[in-house]
């Protein structure tokens, strides 16, 4: 299973959350996550200092070499196709062939009125400005590294060969194993998950680990994009959570694909004295 580290970029020094969001990017780097994704957020929404997600990824493409740079989401009601098709594009230019381009409808309705759409048609106007980019861009990006950010739109994404990042929890009712299932029966291409998952402060490696292991969504998923929680947190603080989830969590995720997994013992509950002496321990799943 591939890794990710998501940040909201927040702070209340702009400059000093972007520089410090490239440092977090070269930290990734260097335990080997294998993605780091930014969220935009206009009008600092939510805490998020980052309306530009592009330009922010392109300073970070000068400092990394091989780790893969995602946006989580762009917010593409509120963006003009052709602009962001050419923007994209440069991006993808300057680092290698390594951007992850995640797209969304957006959940800010102040947002939506200040930049004059109506946050109601914003489902609509995504597929619309959607159809216009993926014709824009170059074929290997968009048929292999593009996402949708969704909880609803399963279907549109599996018709036209997008990824899946699904932020939803995956509890009894919720609809979301349904949806991934139907993801992975109807999408166009090779089917791609990313589960988007919060890492919350103070919850143990061992809870994380046990947390994980449990969640139905999981065996349909190739890749994992974790986040500290909450996303306000200081550069020290998401450093600190990339460390420890490299280090303790990482050797307990397992190959995924969809699969119906076998029973897995649970993890102990490890508290820092213990932690350094768990070891992997195999996730088995049947051939599907």
């Amino acid at each position: 299973m591939r890794l990710g580290y998501l940040t909201h970029v927040t702070g209340g020094d702009p400059a000093r959350a972007y520089r410090e969001t490239v440092e977090l990017a070269v930290c990734a780097e260097e335990l080997g996550y294998d993605s780091f994704w930014v969220a935009q957020h206009h009008d600092g929404h939510l805490g998020g200092r980052l309306p530009s997600p592009l330009v922010l990824l392109a300073a970070v493409a000068e400092r990394t070499r091989l780790i893969r740079l995602g946006t989580a989401a762009v917010v593409l009601p509120l963006e003009e196709p052709r602009r962001l098709a050419e923007d994209t594009t440069v991006l993808d230019a300057l680092s290698g062939g390594r951007l992850e381009l995640g797209i969304g409808a957006g959940a800010d309705a102040a947002a939506s009125l200040r930049f004059g759409r109506r946050h109601d048609d914003r489902r609509t106007d995504t597929v619309a400005a959607l159809d216009v980019l993926l014709e824009l861009l170059p074929t290997e990006l968009a048929e292999q590294r593009m996402w949708w950010a969704t909880s609803s739109s399963v279907d549109a994404a599996a018709d036209r060969g997008l990824g899946v990042i699904s932020g939803r929890p995956a509890e009894p009712g919720s609809g979301v194993v349904p949806d991934l299932a139907r993801y992975w029966t109807y999408a166009r291409g090779i089917a791609r998950v990313a589960l988007s998952r919060p890492l919350p402060a103070g919850h143990s490696p061992g809870r994380i680990i046990d947390d994980l292991l449990a969640d139905p969504a999981l065996p349909w998923a190739g890749e994992l994009i974790v986040q500290a929680q909450p996303s306000s947190v200081s550069a020290d603080v998401h450093r600190e959570t990339m460390q420890r989830f490299a280090r303790y969590v990482r050797p307990f995720l397992g190959v995924a694909g969809p699969a119906h997994p076998a029973p897995v013992p649970q993890a102990p509950e490890p508290d820092d004295e213990i932690v350094p002496l768990l070891r992997p321990r195999p996730v088995v799943r049947p051939a599907r």
